[in-house]
């Protein structure tokens, strides 16, 4: 999906929505407050997306007036998002409460800190959270969006591959958790993913994943069964679990495994962050995060420890196997580390 906003003249709305669909009109639902006002179809022809053969009609863009939303000039609490996938489009805040600035959250986790994306969404005029599950096109567009000054992004993306985009142009958060809790909370996520359904993991994920769900439906966390379980692996399997933040780091997709150089490439990435924390200090991290966005200490929410998965990681660290399949990871955590604690 594509979208932009040409011009807001405060009385005057107008932009364009391109949905995936090559030959569909979409339909935006107009919100002020959280309180659906209107819904507008999107009818003005664009001929240049027709031409750039992007859109078969090119009846995408709209106009949002008087007509449609009462005393416009006057709303700042409007809302505009795509009906059928949700995805913002545009909204309004009062100008002198945002934070002008444009930052990202590399998501590395599989179970999202979405409250930390949560707890700042009021700060930010424009808002993405888990972007990666509207498809690369649609995370690419949130990152080339024009006169916006203030946009807060968040998203298990491949770093590389919006790289470009985001240099000089975002401030940039990552949060690393060691490679083992991480591969715990990631076989517990999947073993149980039925409880959550779509609102952890998209249909995308569901399809990629699928596989590895099938896996963790046997992981327990007793010292014989693991090892049966991680001998028995299948290499597609292997390849879903193995080293996850240096693909998202190196690779250019979160299917393709490492390049040669990717520890090597995962550590420049990581060099070029504004904020790179540990979990393990996550203190830390949070007056960091808190400071690079001028909020008050104290402000975020802590990230939530599971039993669960400290008594799986430590049964996990008794197999060479997972060793193994982490072997990249363990490197570059390793490394951050020692590098973020000798800075302090």
């Amino acid at each position: 999906m594509l979208f932009n906003i040409e011009a807001d003249r405060g009385d005057q709305i107008v932009g364009y929505v391109v949905p995936d669909d090559y030959s569909a009109s979409p339909t935006l639902r107009i919100t002020q407050s959280g309180i659906e006002i209107a819904e507008l179809p999107c009818r003005e022809a664009r001929p240049s997306l027709v031409a750039a053969g992007r859109h078969a009609t090119g009846l995408c863009g709209f106009t949002v007036d008087d007509s449609i939303v009462p005393d416009l000039a006057l709303n700042q609490s409007l809302e505009i998002r795509e009906a059928e996938s949700g995805i913002m489009i545009y909204r309004r805040r009062n100008d002198s409460e945002v934070t002008h600035r444009r930052v990202f959250r590399l998501e590395t986790h599989l179970f999202p800190l979405w409250r930390l994306d949560e707890k700042v969404e009021h700060r930010f005029q424009f808002f993405h959270k888990g972007v990666e599950r509207h498809g690369r096109e649609t995370a690419l567009q949130v990152f080339l969006l024009d006169n916006v000054t203030s946009l807060y992004v968040s998203g298990r993306l491949t770093f590389s591959t919006y790289s470009n985009y985001i240099h000089d142009k975002f401030k940039t958060i990552i949060l690393i958790h060691d490679p083992y809790l991480e591969l715990a909370e990631r076989l517990l996520t999947l073993k149980h993913v039925s409880r959550f359904g779509d609102e952890l993991l998209g249909a995308r994920d569901m399809i990629s994943f699928q596989r590895a769900i099938e896996f963790a439906q046997q992981i327990e966390p007793d010292g014989s069964g693991l090892r049966r379980a991680f001998d028995a692996m299948p290499r597609d399997v292997i390849g879903t679990l193995a080293n996850p933040l240096t693909r998202q780091l190196a690779s250019e997709a979160l299917d393709e495994p490492p390049p040669k150089n990717g520890v090597a490439k995962a550590l420049a990435a990581l060099a070029s962050f504004t904020v790179v924390g540990l979990r393990e200090s996550q203190d830390r991290f949070l007056e960091e995060v808190e400071a690079l966005l001028d909020i008050e200490q104290a402000t975020l929410p802590t990230i939530p420890d599971f039993a669960a998965v400290g008594d799986l990681a430590r049964e996990l660290r008794r197999l060479p196997e997972v060793e193994l399949l982490l072997e990249q990871d363990l490197e570059i955590y390793q490394t951050a580390k020692s590098a973020i604690e000798e800075a302090f």
